[in-house]
């Protein structure tokens, strides 16, 4: 690749991640954390998965810490 092609490349704004989106993330990284924590095991189960079956309460969470 050119420096050109990385110049070209680098301009191109890209779309950040919503506040809920990152939010979600950085409560799946604790989860597997505390379940690393707890068990000495990791997950067997994918973000998407997670999200699934916590949505709601992921949705709560976030709006609580938005509100206070």
């Amino acid at each position: 690749m050119t420096e050109q092609e990385l110049i070209a490349l680098a301009s191109v704004p890209t779309k950040m991640p919503s506040a809920f989106r990152l939010f979600v993330n950085e409560k799946w990284m604790e989860h597997k954390d505390e379940i690393m924590a707890w068990t000495g095991q990791t997950v067997d189960y994918d973000a998407k998965y997670y999200y699934t079956k916590h949505r709601w309460l992921l949705k709560r969470m976030f709006k609580e810490s938005i509100n206070g």
